[in-house]
């Protein structure tokens, strides 16, 4: 008798066991179910911010190759001056390869030149960090695209909201600070034009439309030296 009421306590132990494990698997199911939901749910209703002064980001040798910041940091960057609101993407030297953001001023031939106008947009820069063109806008109302030779303006996409033009422009390749504008087409209120100057920026062959009014086209003669 002793032995079966030891058996059937046992019996009834192992099924208390059974039923507290079962017990706990569903709490801990349920808990999981609710911690979703109130993610879910503060996720939607109350999104998170990450806020911080800048991020870097280093190559598999350390070398910080992606830096971003109001400004980013330096360490790592050749140019210490150029402190912007910006993405600057380094080459493997710590040179300026692109930024995306507000532009720093220009280095030009080792040397940092002042922007005409304070400017936001992306500007391209070659293996020595030296800009060489880009695409922004400038707080003077000028929109501009461009590329640049390695000592001066190339090639401008323009529109000033000044002047109204609108249009494009090719310099003569001269020497660092000599800008002899060779090409320029473009609209200005209801004329088009298109002209060519030569290496003394005399116009020398135009053609211009205005309203609706017969082409003209101008060849002149070069000048008398």
């Amino acid at each position: 008798m002793a032995e079966e009421n030891a058996t059937e306590l046992l019996n009834r132990v192992t099924q208390l066991e059974r039923q507290l494990k079962r017990q706990r698997q569903i709490g801990i199911l349920v808990g999981l179910l609710l911690a979703g939901a109130v993610a879910t749910s503060f996720v939607a209703d109350k999104p998170t911010y990450l806020r911080v002064r800048g991020i870097t980001v280093v190559d598999a040798k350390g070398k910080p190759r992606i830096l971003l910041g109001a400004p980013p940091e330096t360490a790592g960057r050749n140019r210490k001056d150029a402190s912007t609101a910006s993405l600057v993407v380094l080459g493997p030297q710590g040179q300026d390869r692109v930024i995306l953001g507000e532009s720093p001023n220009p280095l030009l031939k080792g040397k940092v030149y002042p922007r005409i106008a304070a400017s936001y947009g992306m500007t391209i820069h070659d293996s020595t960090g030296q800009e060489r063109g880009g695409m922004s806008f400038l707080d003077n109302g000028r929109g501009v695209i461009a590329l640049d030779r390695h000592n001066q303006d190339a090639v401008e996409m323009i529109v000033n909201d000044k002047t109204g033009f609108a249009g494009l422009t090719m310099n003569y390749e001269k020497p660092f600070g000599q800008y002899k504008e060779a090409v320029r087409i473009g609209t200005k209120g209801t004329q088009v034009w298109w002209a060519l100057s030569d290496t003394s920026e005399v116009e020398r062959a135009s053609l211009y439309i205005k309203d609706q009014q017969v082409p003209k086209l101008d060849l002149q003669a070069a000048q008398a030296k």
